[in-house]
This record gives C-alpha cells, structure tokens and sequence, in this order.
C-alpha cells in the first residue's frame, strides 16, 4: 500500500457499523471529493481523535460541500476522519457534552447519528434539544 491509499483506510481495528465499513456511511463520491480536497490531505493526515477535538475547535461552520465543484466542508472532512479511526465511547461523550465549542459538539452529535443505535441516540442527543446556539 502506498501513503495515499494507507490515509483513507479505516482502522484495522474498528468495528464495522451497521453492517458495513464506517466510511461508507459517507457516499462514495463525496468521500472521493474529501480524500482530494487539500484540506483531508494536509490537515486530517495522522490525526489521533483528541486531534480532531482540536481541529473541530476551529470550526466555524458546518455542512456538506460548497462551491462551483462541491468542495467538501472541514466538517464533513472531521467526520469521515472520525469515521475511519473509530474513537472511543469516552471521547465521543466529550465531544458531546462540550458546552464551550457548539461545532464540536455538532461533530460529536452527527457522528453519533451516523453511527449510533436508536436508544442511544435519542438518550444522549435528547438533552441537546436545549442547547438554543445558532449552528
């Protein structure tokens, strides 16, 4: 394998969700446009899931793709990052309870829709219905 291919691998360790590979809960084009977008390639290279709290701090929106050609968001780019390395149930509860950031705990909430079970979803993003902060 070579580096290209290795940074868009999921985690050999990951479990599968739904009964699929985590990153194909992103279509296949979308995640084509993520793996070419400069920044997938020069930002989300190697990141460990506390490097994506980080990159999410300096988020100032969110969405899907953008622009003449449908350029992915950093957002979107987060997400398929969390997707592939998978974190831990004690990280994805951070994101989620993290009062300060209102796009992390965006990132931790759609990640959890994507990837969680109904009972779960609607037990830890319930609470999130009083959090009044224009997104």
């Amino acid at each position: 394998l070579n580096i290209k291919t290795m940074a868009n691998v999921t985690d050999p360790l990951a479990r599968t969700v739904h009964g699929k590979d985590p990153q194909n809960l992103i279509e296949y084009i979308t995640r084509q446009k993520i793996y070419d977008s400069i920044y997938w390639k020069e930002e989300c290279f190697g990141l460990s899931a506390s490097d994506v709290a980080t990159k999410a701090v300096e988020l100032k929106a969110l969405g899907g793709s953008y622009g003449a050609n449908n350029k992915p968001t950093r957002f979107l780019c987060l997400t398929l990052k969390l997707l592939q390395i998978q974190p831990e149930e004690g990280i994805l509860e951070e994101f989620l309870m993290n009062e300060d950031f209102k796009y992390v705990r965006a990132l931790g909430a759609f990640y959890l829709r994507l990837t969680g079970r109904p009972a779960e979803i609607y037990e830890q993003i319930d609470p999130m219905y009083n959090d009044f902060r224009k997104l």
